[in-house]
């Protein structure tokens, strides 16, 4: 039996519905939370760089973090983002770095901190690797994933190549720090998806052939 015919049986039977205990009436969670995306001055749209070929990294990501970049006690947000593909250039997208103001509201720093960067992002890992008070980002790419090492001065330097991470390319979908060798400085695990190009693009399908 092939597997659409499957799960359309199931549905049919009730089964996959019943698998499943229903949700918990909103009144009975004793809290509610409420969009203030707006009102706290964050306005990002993430570009998955989608024209039509159905790629799949376009299924992934992105990624994020709070994080206390400059050391001030607050938390701020990093989003990642995507970028167009090349040939299908339409805008230029960046990840974006948002300040808290300390008020309930965010002020985006990405230029001033010298985040502004195009990159396929996939996610982020933050961490202190060199042992200087501040947190350091680590963004997994599509292509060359990069490492912003944070000044201490409100802005990162793009220390990929000095860290000895340039040419180290894949499908990367997600990293971690950690002290593997507990010699008190932080250690960097990432994690590849599949060996991906778009020209041997990895797809899912109905029928055998075309791209779902």
């Amino acid at each position: 039996m092939k597997r659409r015919d499957f799960i359309r049986q199931a549905v049919g039977a009730g089964l996959i519905h019943g698998a499943f205990p229903r949700a918990l009436p909103a009144a009975s969670a004793g809290f509610r939370f409420v969009d203030v995306t707006g009102n706290a001055g964050l306005r990002f749209q993430h570009n998955s760089g989608a024209y039509g070929g159905k790629l799949l990294p376009e299924t992934l990501g992105s990624g994020c973090a709070f994080l206390d970049y400059d050391a001030d006690g607050w938390q701020d947000i990093l989003l990642v983002n995507s970028m167009d593909w090349p040939g299908h250039k339409r805008q230029r997208t960046t990840m974006k770095l948002y300040r808290n103001n300390r008020n309930g509201t965010f002020t985006d720093v990405t230029q001033a901190a010298g985040l502004d960067v195009e990159l396929y992002g996939m996610g982020v890992a933050v961490g202190d690797y060199n042992n200087d008070g501040f947190p350091d980002i680590f963004i997994s790419c599509v292509g060359q994933s990069r490492l912003f090492r944070n000044t201490g001065k409100g802005t990162f330097l793009d220390v990929t190549k000095a860290s000895g991470l340039l040419g180290k390319q894949g499908l990367s979908s997600s990293a971690i720090w950690f002290d593997y060798d507990r010699d008190g400085f932080l250690d960097l695990f990432v994690c590849n998806y599949v060996h991906w190009t778009a020209e041997t693009d990895v797809f899912c399908s109905l029928d055998g052939k075309n791209k779902s």
